[in-house]
């Protein structure tokens, strides 16, 4: 059995592309409490522990992934309320920022882990925009306070990178990997 360690709405559908059968299991964990403090090594740390939270039997296959977004500054995860959302916004705008997401992929005895980065340039935005969306309760949920794949997406001048990154699963490495162990891409006999 495939398990996506995710509750995430857009991990699912973007996994869904797979044309796999799959179940999604969200983690219990503590996003809190990390030892890393570089990007790179917080979504790959979170990813991990997602996936080594999820009960499984010895041959399913788990997909966990985490994702932040940062400027040269800061770390953004996940705003804690509406506050936070018009804060973070308000630093993105009109400036490039990068999104990293970390995926951990358990196949047996294998533990793949890897991460993606992806440049994304906001527009300038009005105060009275960015109120406007926080009451549509979108970037509550999303790090950096947006979801690209939303309305969120009205704010994205410029992407350099991989789109499915920052919606939450690169999906092109993931194929890759899933592929190369023929989990995916198999065609019926």
């Amino acid at each position: 059995m495939i398990i996506l360690g995710s509750s995430s709405q857009r991990r699912i559908e973007l996994l869904k592309t797979f044309k796999i059968d799959f179940v999604a299991i969200s983690p219990e964990i503590d996003e809190s409490e990390i030892n890393s403090t570089t990007p790179e090594d917080i979504v790959i740390e979170l990813a991990l522990k997602k996936a080594n939270a999820i009960k499984a039997k010895a041959d399913d296959i788990i997909i966990s992934a985490d994702t932040l977004v940062c400027t040269s500054k800061k770390i953004f995860g996940k705003p804690k309320n509406s506050k936070e959302a018009f804060e973070m916004l308000k630093e993105l705008s009109g400036k490039w920022h990068k999104v990293f997401t970390g995926v951990c992929v358990k196949i047996k005895s294998e533990e793949i882990l890897f991460y993606e980065m992806t440049k994304v340039k906001f527009r300038k935005l009005e105060d009275s925009e960015i109120e406007y969306y926080i009451s549509t309760g979108e970037p509550l949920d999303k790090a950096g306070a947006y979801g690209i794949q939303g309305l969120g997406g009205v704010f994205v001048e410029k992407i350099i990178g991989d789109y499915t990154n920052v919606v939450g699963l690169p999906l092109p490495k993931l194929w890759k990997i899933l592929f190369d162990r023929g989990i995916v891409g198999k065609t019926c006999q």
